[in-house]
């Protein structure tokens, strides 16, 4: 039976029939008109179901566009041999030899094309495998493949085997019977003790030998090795010859040994380790739970060693911080490592913070991470640190409450806040009336207990939402959200009413008592006031309360109600501009005197301004205003000028005194400090050593490397340096290691209570110690009574000032007489 392809006639159909290769014909647009039995065997299809479809059908996706092109080709008229893939009815390609050649109609146009299909698939595969254990056999170094033929003549030996034996390739293949290599005795005896069948006999038999052999290297020496004999057959079954693996012996049993030399390194690292270490599965159901833990890590969150192993990580981890555990082990588990900080709940309910270190362990196989190993440090400490530092930075030490840093941001934004809402809210400004009164009469602690009562006072008063501060000195403030002029007005009587009744404290001297004076500032809707401006109003309306008899309080109005005495009495920038350029500002002076000491006189200077009707005003009223307004370095620099005045005055007069100076935090961090005192210190010179400059821990705290800076420029200046209220910070013996003074200031918190407190004693002891092995000299601040300064006596501290030892009076006073006329910096200018 005959059939046509696009016009022209197949003849001898059962002849190709015949044929083992597949036969297919397509015309031009890709329909199959033929298709032989091998073909059908080679696709799954019959004839019937393919002829009339198109090739599209048998034609890989992969490769489609390669196969169209190759019969554009064919369809231009050349013939091609490929080797190719086709996709059987079951979807299994096969790798196939294909010949395409044109089909021409009587005119010789091409109208279509005939393919003869050959599965080379199996040929192929058994290439490629040939190929790839040849080389494989050549190359590796690992382990010596030899391999001979029935006859036992050398066919394969590879880099591995000329490493091992000596041999080289050229000495061996073709040329040396494989026998040669094994110890001879050894042959005789394995194959007696074998039944007189020899290794190869019986690996004929398909059996497998493995096992310690002796082999001859070519110097002659001998190895033992590690050996796997096998017989490799043709498709009949007939021997064809023999392979055989070996590695060297030693060099196993070195390995096996470095690996558990290696492994028990690590389990002593693991199991002594100071820190917490954890094996962590990072795959299947067993993800996030610690497989192994060392001690550390259970001794840190209170269990006992093992007992950790096999929980769930989430277990142990604080309930706010679990949500996040998925997120990591998918990082770890793509093989990224993870450093985190997260809270555990240690076995009795408490907390630990660790810093997390967590490394995968890549597989040998390339599939993605197993496990990993992580790293715990306890940094509780670190944390509780950074809290209490942050603490410190929005909260006063003395009171607890919200201090003046923290009082404008938050005036700020309820500023915003209002003028954004269009609401009503309330600034109340306090100042306690008398407190310099009973801070002089009774001392800085009732002072400072005073200041602490009110403050308690002032947070039991107003409202739970209400936002309270000290501003320093004896100044709050209470900004009152939502609230209206009425609901101000009544929360200020309601404040008047605590502090006059409750506003003291008892002592043995008597009662220290206290009221206060209060200004409120309301911000109503559509107002445009910025937060400056609010606290402006409301300070102006304190000094209104303060001038109509105090203990009152007086709402401020912007429409000037209150006539001309109100104009006068304006912000604390404006008094203090004034005061500085009408030269308003005094100096007095408080002796330091020596203790276990020696030397010249010395003397800490103490600025207080004069207000406009000749009224003394204490540097607690106005200093943290200087700094709010940044009037405070120049007033630093006023007092350093006229410290250096009056020691280059004293020097001239053979008066022999040192003179102490205090530096604001703002001012130590000003780089052009340096350069005017330098510009001073030319104009008036001093003896080296006569100037002292103070500046506190808390300044030091801020920026260290500047208050160290600042030290060694001093000291090139010929000026000494003190660290003031030393032991009030949290890390005071870290600026002991890190900073070089010349004096330690140590604070009155620790000499107040020094003769019935064992701990202030045991701490002054511990700071004067040190000092002295830096080399530095200790002053105590708050020298109160005799019996403190015994004890200070007692416990070798250089020098004390307190009032026991002489209260700050004007410096003239102060200070040795000078020839000639007073000094002017006792008193305003007329």
């Amino acid at each position: 039976m005959a059939k046509r392809v696009s016009g022209r006639k197949f003849d001898s159909i059962d002849l190709i029939e015949q044929l083992g290769d597949g036969i297919f014909a397509i015309d031009r647009e890709r329909r199959i008109e033929f298709f032989n039995r091998a073909a059908e065997e080679l696709y799954g299809y019959s004839a019937a179901e393919v002829v009339g479809r198109k090739l599209d059908l048998l034609i890989p996706p992969e490769v489609f566009e390669l196969a169209v092109g190759e019969l554009e080709r064919v369809f231009n008229g050349e013939t091609r041999r490929v080797d190719g893939h086709l996709l059987t009815r079951r979807s299994r390609v096969v790798g196939v030899s294909l010949t395409l050649t044109p089909l021409r109609d009587p005119a010789g146009v091409v109208v279509g094309a005939v393919a003869v299909i050959r599965d080379i698939s199996k040929r192929s595969l058994r290439e490629r495998q040939h190929e790839l254990v040849a080389r494989l056999a050549s190359e590796t170094e690992t382990v010596a493949v030899m391999a001979t033929d029935r006859d036992g003549l050398m066919t394969v030996f590879n880099r591995g085997a000329e490493e091992l034996l000596g041999y080289s390739a050229t000495e061996t293949v073709g040329q040396l019977n494989g026998l040669a290599l094994f110890d001879a005795d050894e042959l005789e005896r394995r194959s007696q003790a074998n039944g007189g069948k020899s290794a190869f006999v019986r690996a004929q038999a398909g059996e497998v030998d493995e096992g310690v052999w002796t082999l001859r290297r070519k110097d002659g020496s001998k190895l033992q090795v590690l050996l796997t004999i096998r017989a490799v057959f043709s498709q009949l079954g007939e021997v064809e010859g023999f392979v055989a693996f070996a590695r060297d012996l030693s060099a196993l049993r070195d390995a096996e040994l470095a690996r558990m030399q290696a492994e028990e390194r690590f389990r002593i690292a693991f199991e002594h380790a100071p820190i917490g270490l954890a094996i962590t599965s990072v795959e299947g159901q067993t993800t996030g739970h610690w497989m192994q833990t060392n001690p550390a890590l259970a001794r840190m969150l209170g269990w006992e060693p093992g007992e950790l192993d096999g929980r769930a990580i989430n277990e142990l981890t604080h309930p706010d911080d679990r949500d996040h555990t998925a997120g990591f082990m998918a990082e770890l588990r793509q093989g990224q490592p993870v450093v985190i900080e997260k809270r555990f709940v240690r076995r009795d309910g408490s907390v630990m913070w660790a810093y997390v270190t967590s490394t995968p362990v890549p597989s040998l196989h390339g599939t993605p991470p197993a496990y990993t190993v992580s790293q715990f440090l306890d940094i509780s400490e670190r944390k509780q640190f950074e809290h209490q530092l942050h603490y410190l930075a929005e909260h006063d030490p003395l009171t607890g409450m919200h201090n003046r840093h923290r009082f404008e941001a938050e005036l700020e934004h309820v500023a915003e806040e209002a003028r954004a809402a269009g609401c009503w809210a309330a600034l109340l400004v306090l100042d306690l009336d008398g407190f310099k009164v009973a801070n002089d009469r009774f001392g800085h602690a009732v002072g400072d207990d005073l200041i602490s009562h009110v403050g308690r006072l002032l947070r039991q008063t107003v409202r739970k939402t209400d936002f309270t501060a000290r501003l320093g000195g004896d100044e709050f403030a209470v900004i009152l959200r939502g609230c209206r002029t009425p609901e101000a007005t009544r929360i200020a009587e309601k404040v008047l009413k605590a502090i006059r009744n409750r506003g003291f404290v008892m002592t043995p001297d008597g009662k220290a008592r206290v009221t206060t004076s209060i200004g409120v500032a309301m911000y109503a809707p559509g107002s445009n006031l910025t937060a400056d401006e609010w606290a402006v109003g409301a300070d102006s309306a304190m000094y209104d309360a303060k001038a109509d008899g105090r203990n009152r309080y007086a709402l401020h109005s912007r429409d000037g109600e209150r006539g001309a005495p109100a104009a006068e009495r304006d912000s604390w920038f404006s008094r203090l501009r004034r005061a500085l350029d009408e030269e308003r500002l005094v100096l007095h002076a408080q002796p330091i005197l020596p203790i276990c000491g020696a030397g010249m006189s010395r003397y800490e200077l103490l600025v207080r301004m004069v207000d406009e009707s000749g009224e003394i005003i204490p540097p607690s009223a106005f200093l943290l205003n200087a700094e709010r307004f940044d009037l405070i370095g120049e007033i630093d620099r006023w007092v350093m000028r006229h410290a250096i005045a009056l020691l280059h005055q004293h020097s001239l007069a053979g008066n022999d005194i040192s003179l102490s100076v205090n530096l604001s935090g703002r001012t130590m961090n000003d780089l052009g400090l340096v350069h005017d005192l330098a510009a001073m210190l030319e104009t008036m010179p001093i003896p080296p050593g006569r100037l002292v400059v103070e500046v506190t821990e808390t300044a030091a705290i801020v920026n260290i490397e500047r208050a160290r800076e600042l030290a060694r420029q001093l000291r090139q200046l010929g000026c000494l340096f003190a660290l003031d209220d030393f032991g009030s910070g949290f890390s005071s013996f870290y600026y002991l290691k890190h900073l070089e003074f010349d004096y330690l200031k140590i604070d009155g918190e620790f000499i107040v209570n020094l003769v019935g407190t064992e701990t202030d004693q045991l701490l002054v002891k511990a700071v004067v110690d040190i000092a002295r092995g830096l080399g530095t000299q200790t002053v105590a601040e708050f020298v109160g009574d005799e019996a403190t300064l015994a004890m200070l006596r007692k416990l070798r501290v250089d020098f004390g000032q307190g009032f026991h030892l002489g209260r700050p009076v004007p410096v003239d006073e102060a200070l040795p007489p000078l020839p000639g006329a007073a000094t002017p910096l006792t008193a305003a200018k007329p």
